[in-house]
């Protein structure tokens, strides 16, 4: 291969990337706006300025597009969670620091969180499995982070499964009130992460025998 013809390659390889990305931005505010089940393959290529062809030579339909969405939003998610020692010079610090990031990637990804956020179970298998996997590695780490807590003696032992659930539900539905229900352009982000946290570790009693 000669040197010209390698660059032609990289080229039309970078050509490629970008016109997936394009899509897949233009499937973004598609589904943020008018929903998953709404939205059709035809409102895509419109938002997206490309041929029905060129879509096709890209994906093959709307399920695949929305995983595709979906498995980027878990990675993100999944890095921005870190574990956190509970005998570390301030475990409160670094849980605070993990809340930070997660709200961060709901509020620098807002079109993708709502997709996310509105999407229900029980549809198809495929997009529940993802569902399934993300709601399943938050579970994991807010149990762990609850019973290497109350281990350490930061926090008080509790039901660490329903405890855990409750917490990712009350953050989810947070979001969804930010994003969905009231939307706010511009939110106090680390209002948020403070509250979230000062709620999951305080509660609201002002004292144990309150």
């Amino acid at each position: 291969m000669t040197l010209a013809s390698d660059g032609r390659t990289s080229r039309a390889e970078a050509q490629r990337t970008a016109r997936r990305q394009e899509i897949l931005d233009a499937a973004v505010r598609v589904f943020s706006e008018h929903g998953y089940h709404t939205a059709s393959v035809s409102d895509v290529i419109d938002a997206a300025g490309i041929s029905r062809g060129t879509f096709y030579l890209y994906f093959d339909g709307k399920e695949p597009l929305f995983l595709e969405l979906l498995e980027r939003f878990i990675l993100r998610i999944r890095d921005a969670v870190r574990v956190v020692d509970p005998d570390g010079a301030n475990p409160t610090a670094e849980l605070l620091e993990n809340v930070g990031r997660v709200v961060d990637v709901v509020f620098d990804n807002r079109d993708l969180a709502v997709v996310v956020f509105r999407q229900s179970m029980g549809v198809n298998p495929e997009v529940d499995a993802k569902l399934l996997r993300l709601y399943g590695f938050l579970q994991e780490m807010v149990e762990g982070a609850l019973i290497n807590g109350a281990a350490s003696g930061l926090t008080r032992e509790v039901n660490a499964p329903i405890v855990a659930t409750a917490l990712i539900g009350a953050m989810k539905e947070i979001f969804y009130r930010y994003l969905v229900i009231e939307p706010v352009a511009r939110p106090d982000r680390t209002a948020v992460a403070h509250t979230l946290l000062d709620f999951g570790l305080r509660g609201l009693l002002l004292s144990s025998d309150a």
